[in-house]
């Protein structure tokens, strides 16, 4: 069984290589998937996420794993907060969020549990129960308690229910969970509660139309008065230049009443690239609505070199969400500009190799809207023609090759450029594409039109280990 001196074992095996990020968040060792218990309390942020300490792929139990910070610079790891010990999660805890209300921040997750036989864990064979646990503190937990378990779920459901994540409106406590039914149709569950122990099913929220048979990680919240349900399709089929990926990353717009009547606008994906999946939002003591992604995708043909290290994905940076059109826009977070240095603005001519003064950056292009090639790093490509913008990975992709948007017109973009990551950042927070990449050589740019440069070396996160109190 997973516990915290095993783990503390593991992490003593970390190893330092060339593809270890500078400013994004990712496991000692071993595997990280989906963000998890986002939140602020009593202005510490708490980042927890998915972690499989034991392998690089994910296997052999799944804890969470746990970082603090106070300023998105100095980041505190702390020991996993939740470690897979009952009946209800023998076969991880996965993932869950948290809401914090009166000085506890109170979390819900899902306890996985496999039983043995000859299952297809799809519709047979795994328990999926819906666990409570609170904090004062954020570091110590209460006992588990299961909220609810296969047979408290509607009947026509499979055995993957997952993800919860818990909202409040109107003195009422709400719960959304991503479902599959028996007929291989993705939804989300919505439930209902006054004291967040009991919870009572209301509906669920669906396409007319099936749209992917499952629904991963839900997020329900309000910005501007407009509400909006994140989630995670899976199954999708990949329709010309849309839902590229093996699986999808995005959102609906949401009008009506989610107890009775709504109406669902279409499906918006979040981020274009090759690896974003599984964001998680919270609101901060600033008022901020705040998203943070797994940088990576399960179940990908592609590789990460970074397995032979012994370590496997990241979280990508903080960013700002914001709603202007009917469109969600989405920034890295101002604390982002601390790690800012030797800033440098200028002119790049047409066809001018510009290289960069190191592998960790931020930079502004500013153009006007023709068809153009930009070279990125050693082998990108972003091309834009007939309003199709282009991302095009060569050998450092390790299998990567080309992702689409269709845009309109583009006027900036801003890139985030890290050791083996790149988040691009397409019209101020427009659109956005994520993406591993694995070269060692300092970037070069060059374009076949006239641009304006802005930028900035970045620093590197601090990452302290310290004993919880």
């Amino acid at each position: 069984m997973l516990n915290q001196e095993m783990i503390n074992e593991l992490e003593k095996e970390y190893q330092d290589d060339e593809w270890r990020l500078h400013f994004h968040l990712m496991p000692p060792v071993g595997w990280l998937n989906d963000p998890n218990g986002l939140c602020q309390f009593h202005g510490t942020y708490h980042i927890y996420y998915q972690y499989a300490p034991k392998s690089a792929k994910g296997t052999g139990g799944k804890c969470w794993g746990h970082y603090t910070t106070k300023d998105f610079v100095t980041f505190f790891k702390e020991k996993a907060p939740l470690l897979p010990d009952s009946d209800y999660d023998l076969d991880g805890v996965y993932s869950g969020s948290a809401f914090v209300e009166n000085n506890i921040v109170h979390y819900v997750y899902t306890g996985n549990r496999k039983y043995q036989g000859n299952y297809d864990y799809i519709y047979n064979g795994r328990g999926h129960h819906t666990m409570y646990v609170s904090s004062c503190d954020g570091y110590n937990f209460s006992e588990k308690i299961c909220l609810m378990e296969n047979k408290d779920y509607p009947h026509d459901l499979s055995c993957h229910v997952r993800d919860p994540k818990i909202f409040k409106e109107k003195d009422i406590y709400y719960m959304v969970l991503g479902a599959r039914t028996l007929n291989d149709q993705g939804c989300v569950l919505v439930y209902r509660s006054q004291n967040l122990k009991n919870w009572t099913y209301i509906q669920r929220i669906e396409t007319k139309v099936p749209f992917g048979y499952m629904w991963e990680c839900p997020d329900l919240f309000e910005i501007d008065g407009q509400k909006i349900l994140i989630t995670c399709p899976q199954g999708v089929e990949t329709k010309g230049i849309h839902y590229e990926n093996i699986y999808q990353n995005g959102y609906f717009l949401i009008n009506g009443d989610i107890e009775k009547e709504y109406q669902l606008s279409y499906f918006t994906e979040l981020d274009y690239g090759f690896d974003f999946y599984a964001p998680q939002t919270f609101v901060d003591e600033k008022g901020r609505r705040i998203l943070i992604g797994w940088l990576g995708l399960p179940d990908v043909p592609y590789t990460n070199p970074t397995v032979k290290k012994g370590w496997q994905h990241a979280l990508t940076l903080p960013r700002e969400l914001s709603l202007k059109n009917n469109k969600i826009y989405q920034y890295p977070i101002e604390e982002t500009k601390q790690l800012r240095k030797n800033h440098l603005s200028c002119h790049l001519s047409a066809n001018e190799l510009w290289k960069c003064q190191s592998r960790c950056f931020e930079m502004k292009l500013s153009l006007n809207n023709l068809p153009f090639t930009i070279q990125l790093r050693k082998d990108i490509e972003l091309l834009y023609d007939k309003k199709v913008l282009t991302f095009k990975m060569g050998q450092s992709g390790y299998g990567r090759d080309e992702r689409h948007i269709e845009i309109d017109s583009i006027d900036n973009f801003t890139i985030f450029n890290d050791t083996s990551s790149i988040e691009i950042f397409i019209n101020n927070g427009e659109k956005v594409i994520t993406s591993r990449v694995y070269d060692q050589d300092i970037p070069v740019i060059q374009s076949n039109l006239l641009m304006k440069i802005e930028y900035y070396d970045l620093d590197s996160y601090k990452i302290e280990t310290k004993k919880a109190s």
